[in-house]
């Protein structure tokens, strides 16, 4: 299992509907994953404590490829990622 199983498609996409606006950022996710779903986030930082914004932007492109609801607009190399609602 990968670390970011954790944080399910459902839970993702609860997130990504609270956003009102159609572009966002990984941080943007972070945040409503940290208000909404603490629990999940506390699994995650006891699996990575140093890299756990990134784990969380790992599941986030999973959920885009797995759901088609999100694509990324940014570079691959951009940090933090900019997604977008289709």
């Amino acid at each position: 299992m990968a670390q970011h199983d954790e944080i399910t498609n459902s839970v993702l996409k609860s997130c990504i509907d609270g956003i009102s606006s159609k572009h966002f950022t990984t941080l943007k996710v972070v945040s409503l994953l940290e208000k909404n779903h603490p629990d999940v986030i506390e699994i995650v930082k006891s699996n990575s404590e140093r890299n756990w914004r990134a784990v969380i932007g790992k599941a986030i492109k999973r959920f885009s490829v797995e759901t088609n609801l999100i694509v990324q607009k940014s570079t691959v190399d951009e940090s933090p990622a900019r997604w977008e609602k289709k």
